[in-house]
């Protein structure tokens, strides 16, 4: 698999910031899980719909970039 580094090629048009996008939401989902286990309830409930929001708006990135194919 290669890497999902959009430097030092030429990429379709929107995939580079794609790639951003996922490289970005991941990182955030990743900061949030790690977060997760250490949270009191109140606050793990927040992270959570935190990183719904970031995998909803990494869906709708996808799904976006998808149809314009």
């Amino acid at each position: 698999m290669k890497s999902l580094s959009p430097h030092n090629q030429e990429l379709p048009p929107g995939l580079s910031r794609l790639i951003h996008n996922v490289n970005s939401k991941c990182a955030s989902l990743k900061g949030g899980a790690e977060l997760l286990a250490d949270s009191p309830p109140e606050e793990a409930r927040e992270i959570l719909e935190l990183m719904a929001q970031q995998a909803e708006t990494l869906l709708e990135a996808i799904t976006e970039y998808k149809n314009r194919q």
